[in-house]
């Protein structure tokens, strides 16, 4: 199956792992599953960053 990740996922996931709930981590894990991101997911992360940050 298809996992679309959203901005917040990504970013708890990579951050804040203890935000997810316990079958988020299993079901991206999942061989038989396949996560992706949007671009616009992407983006809204580099929106909320702000100009103040460098990428």
């Amino acid at each position: 199956m298809k996992l679309l990740l959203d901005a917040h996922l990504l970013l708890w996931a990579a951050g804040l792992p203890s935000r997810l709930s316990a079958d988020a981590p299993a079901s991206i894990d999942a061989p038989e599953n396949e996560p992706f991101s949007s671009a616009a997911g992407l983006w809204e992360i580099v929106i909320k960053r702000g100009p103040d940050h460098s990428l």
